[in-house]
C-alpha cells in the first residue's frame, strides 16, 4: 500500500504553484484550497523520546540538548541499546572478608553484539540515569566564546537602539548668541533634565579571549603507522566519528553510547486563514490526530490504467522472457523507474481507463476537462520553462508565461490544432485526451466496499451506465474510458539513450526496436472540478443548535409554574433556535472546487529517421 501511494504518476498543482502527490497534500476547508508541506506553517507541539516515549517540555528539552537521558544508540551500528543485568560479588562494607552478590548493569546491542564492556566502560549500579557522557576537551573554550559573543551581540543591539533617537541641539548655542539670558535659564540648560536619558558610565568593553598557541612544536609519531601492523577492524569509520563530534574516537575501543535524539510532534497551520490543518494527539503513545485535513480524505483521487502492450507476429514466435520476481526492491523501483512505451506512435490512439475514487460520505459530482494552451501557459508555464529552459531564471520564466515567448513556432495544444493567437510558450500536454463532456456522479464512500469488491454500487443514476463512457463501478470508485492520442510535437524530445532492460537475474533483453531512441514524455493537464460540502461543520452546527434549544427549554420549564407555560416557552425557544440551524456558515454551503491534475503516462520511444 505504501508503494501504491508513492507512485507519483498523478500529481496535483498546489496553490503555491508546486506539484505534489495527493497523499502529501492538505485541504483547507476554510480557504477551500489545497496546501503542500512548503506553503504551511509548522509548529512544534511536544518533544518526546521515540524509545521510552518520555514527554518533556521545550525548555527541558533545550537543557538536555534534545537528548534522552535513559535511552542510547549503538555507536557501531546505530541500533537501540538494551540494558542487561548481571550479578557481581563485592565485599561487604562492614566485613571486607565476606562477599555479597549485587546487581550490575551494562548496555549491549542485540544487532551487532557491541557492549559497553568492549570500550572499558565500568558497569553501573542503577539501571537508568547513570551513564555519563564524556565531555569535550574544548568545552571550556567553546563556552568562553559563546559567552563573549553573547555580550557583544547585546552591546551592538543597544547601540542600534540608541542610534534611532534624534539628539536635540544644545542650548549652549543660544547662550553664545544671546549672553543677556537670565541665570535661571542657564541653570535649566545645565541641569540633567535637558540631557538625554542615558547612562554616563562607559559601556563595558567586550574582550574575546584569544587562542593560545602551544609553546613547543607538535610532534608526530610515525611508529604507529610504519612499524605496527594495521588492523582495520579496530579503526572507526567516518560515520562513527561524525556521530560523536565532541570526542571523534579513532579506535573502536573508544566508542561510547550515544544518547538517543528526541523527536517532535508538530502541527501544520494554513498561512492564509491560520487554521490548523493537522494536529496530532499530545500523548506520545497515541497515533491518532485531533485534526487531520489530509487531501486524500476530501479530494477525489484520480488515477489511470494503461492497457497491456500489444503483441505482434514476431513477438508471438519469440521465447518470452522469464518472469521477474516481485521482491521489495522491485516494488520500490516502480516509483522511480522509467516507463517506456515502444508500441506508441504519434497520432496513434490508445484507449486507457481513468479511475476516480470518492473519499466523501456523500454523492459527489465530478467534471473532467483538459486544459487549453492558454490555460497551460498561465498555470504550468513555470514548470515547462524550469525543466526545458534551465538557463532562464524563475522571474524570467514567470514573465514569459504572462507575456509569451517570441518563438514563431506554432504550439500544438491539448486539442491538437494550431493556435496562432495564443501564447508562444511551450505547452505542457503532449497527448490529446477525449474526456466525457458531462458530469460523472460518484457514489458515497462505504466501509464495506473496501473489503468486498463485488458489492454493488449504492448509486444508480440514469445516463451513468453507458458502456462507452463507464468502464466499471465498484462502490465509490468508477472507471471511465478515455482515448489518448500522442501529438506529433518534437519540441519535447529528450536526448537519445541506449535502452537495454536488465532483469533481476542479470539477463539482458534487447528491445524490439533499434538501439537508440528519442524519448518523448507522455503527459497531460486535466482540470478536476467537484462539489464539496463541509459535512463536519454542518453536523457540529446542528448539534450546537439542538443543545441550545434543549437548554432553553429546560430553563423555561424550571422558571415556569405550569406545564402549559413550559411547553409554550420551549416552543418559543425552539422557534428562536431554528434560524441558527438554517442560517449556515459559508463553509456549510456546497462549493465548486477546481483543481489541476498532471498525468504522467511515461515516455514514448520514437526511432529517429
Amino acid at each position: 500500500m505504501t508503494t501504491y501511494m508513492e507512485l507519483d504518476r498523478c500529481q496535483f498543482l498546489c496553490s503555491c504553484r508546486r506539484t505534489s502527490s495527493l497523499f502529501r497534500l492538505y485541504f483547507c476547508r476554510h480557504c477551500l484550497a489545497i496546501r503542500c508541506a512548503k506553503c504551511v506553517s509548522h509548529e512544534v507541539d511536544s518533544h518526546y523520546c521515540p524509545n521510552c516515549l518520555e514527554n518533556m517540555a521545550s525548555a527541558e528539552a533545550k537543557i538536555r540538548k534534545h537528548r534522552c537521558g535513559n535511552c542510547f544508540d549503538c555507536p557501531s551500528c546505530g541500533h537501540t541499546l538494551s540494558t542487561r543485568a548481571t550479578a557481581t560479588m563485592l565485599p561487604k562494607p562492614d566485613d571486607p572478608s565476606k562477599t555479597m552478590a549485587q546487581k550490575a548493569y551494562y548496555l549491549t546491542c542485540s544487532f551487532c553484539r557491541w557492549s559497553t564492556r568492549d570500550s572499558g566502560i565500568p558497569d553501573q549500579r542503577q539501571s537508568t540515569g547513570g551513564w555519563q557522557e564524556t565531555p569535550s576537551p574544548h568545552a571550556k573554550r567553546i563556552a568562553e566564546l559563546i559567552d563573549s559573543y553573547h555580550h557583544l551581540a547585546v552591546k551592538e543591539k543597544a547601540d542600534r537602539e540608541w542610534s534611532k533617537f534624534v539628539r536635540k541641539r544644545n542650548y549652549m548655542i543660544l547662550l553664545e548668541r544671546y549672553p543677556v539670558l537670565n541665570p535661571r535659564l542657564r541653570r535649566y540648560c545645565s541641569s540633567s533634565w535637558t540631557t538625554p536619558n542615558r547612562e554616563t558610565e562607559p559601556a563595558k568593553k567586550v574582550n574575546i579571549p584569544a587562542a593560545e598557541a602551544p609553546e613547543g612544536p607538535v610532534t608526530f609519531d610515525l611508529d604507529a603507522y610504519i612499524n605496527q601492523p594495521l588492523q582495520l577492524e579496530k579503526i572507526t569509520t567516518i560515520r562513527q566519528r561524525h556521530l560523536a563530534p565532541q570526542v571523534q574516537p579513532k579506535l573502536t575501543a573508544q566508542l561510547q553510547p550515544h544518547p538517543k535524539c528526541l523527536v517532535v510532534k508538530r502541527s501544520m497551520r494554513c498561512r492564509t486563514c491560520e487554521h490548523n490543518l493537522s494536529k496530532a494527539d499530545f500523548n506520545p503513545s497515541s497515533i491518532k490526530f485531533r485534526i487531520n485535513l489530509s487531501a486524500m480524505y476530501h479530494v477525489p483521487e484520480l488515477r489511470f490504467i494503461l492497457p497491456p502492450p500489444s503483441t505482434g507476429a514476431a513477438d508471438v514466435q519469440a521465447i518470452p522472457p522469464p518472469p521477474q520476481r516481485r521482491t521489495s526492491s522491485t516494488w520500490s523501483a516502480l516509483s522511480s523507474g522509467r516507463l517506456v512505451h515502444y508500441d506508441y506512435a504519434p497520432g496513434k490512439t490508445q484507449q486507457i481507463t481513468l479511475t476516480i475514487c470518492n473519499p466523501a460520505h456523500r454523492v459527489t459530482t465530478v467534471t473532467l476537462q483538459q486544459l487549453t494552451p492558454e490555460e497551460e501557459a498561465c498555470c504550468l508555464g513555470h514548470l515547462v520553462l524550469g525543466s526545458d529552459c534551465t538557463d532562464l531564471s524563475s522571474k524570467a520564466a514567470s514573465d514569459a508565461c504572462g507575456a509569451g515567448s517570441q518563438d514563431n513556432t506554432p504550439v500544438v495544444g491539448s486539442a491538437g490544432d494550431t493556435n496562432s493567437d495564443g501564447p508562444k510558450v511551450p505547452c505542457f500536454s503532449t497527448v490529446k485526451l477525449t474526456l466525457p463532456p458531462g458530469e460523472i456522479k460518484l457514489a458515497a464512500r462505504n466501509a464495506m466496499a473496501e473489503y468486498d469488491e463485488n458489492l454493488p454500487a449504492s448509486l444508480s443514476v440514469e445516463g451513468q451506465t453507458d458502456p462507452k463512457v463507464i468502464a466499471f463501478r465498484r462502490g465509490n470508485k468508477v472507471g471511465i474510458h478515455v482515448d489518448m492520442t500522442p501529438l506529433s510535437n518534437g519540441r519535447f524530445a529528450r536526448s537519445k539513450f541506449s535502452l537495454a532492460p536488465v532483469f533481476e537475474e542479470g539477463q539482458e533483453d534487447t528491445p524490439p526496436t533499434a538501439s537508440e531512441h528519442s524519448l518523448i514524455p507522455l503527459r497531460a493537464a486535466v482540470r478536476l472540478q467537484f462539489d464539496y460540502k463541509n459535512v463536519t461543520t454542518s453536523l457540529l452546527s446542528e448539534q450546537r443548535a439542538a443543545a441550545a434549544a434543549a437548554a432553553a427549554a429546560a430553563a423555561a420549564a424550571t422558571a415556569s409554574t405550569s406545564v402549559s407555560s413550559a411547553v409554550k416557552d420551549s416552543k418559543d425557544a425552539g422557534e428562536a433556535a431554528t434560524p441558527q440551524t438554517t442560517s449556515s456558515s459559508p463553509t456549510d454551503q456546497t462549493s465548486q472546487i477546481s483543481l489541476v491534475v498532471l498525468l504522467h503516462f511515461g515516455d514514448m520511444a520514437v526511432t529517429p529517421s
